[in-house]
């Protein structure tokens, strides 16, 4: 290998370290916004509806620490609800996954067009002031099986 080869591979070599050290500090820097937008939290509500239809919604409710799910049929009657206290701990545990996933970072809107299979969601963040919708249509953010795990995962 000849020297100009060895500088270009040198300089590309810097320049992908470089690059990486960007996204790692943009991505601890979005983290750090989210987990203070996430210590401000006082409700995420998640909705799975199917053609029209909501058929699950979960609630926490982080100034009560209570969990709720509703299951619904396809003509919207309620079908099961179930309803259980969170620990702090699982609050900050919900929390910290949310923070890391960039939830309160989510753009409004997810949609794919091309796939039509009535697949979509929406989840409510709730702050002293104000609530923030993100809608799903066949498209997902990234870390969005986090969050929901998380979410579902609150009643046990």
């Amino acid at each position: 290998m000849n020297q100009t080869a060895r500088k270009k591979i040198k300089k590309f070599l810097k320049f992908f370290r470089v690059f990486i050290y960007a996204i790692i500090g943009l991505y601890t820097l979005a983290v750090i916004i989210s987990a203070i937008l996430m210590s401000q939290i006082q409700q995420i509500t998640y909705n799975a509806l199917a053609f029209g239809v909501t058929i699950r919604t979960n609630i926490v409710d982080f100034q009560t620490n209570i969990a709720q799910q509703d299951i619904n049929n396809f003509d919207g009657e309620l079908k099961e609800h179930k309803e259980n206290s969170i620990s702090e701990e699982r609050s900050f545990k919900i929390k910290t996954i949310c923070a890391l996933s960039l939830l309160p970072l989510w753009l409004k809107n997810y949609h794919n067009p091309f796939v039509l299979d009535g697949d979509y969601y929406n989840i409510v963040r709730s702050y002293k002031n104000s609530s923030i919708v993100t809608y799903g249509s066949n498209a997902y953010p990234l870390g969005y099986d986090f969050v929901l795990n998380a979410i579902l995962g609150a009643i046990e």
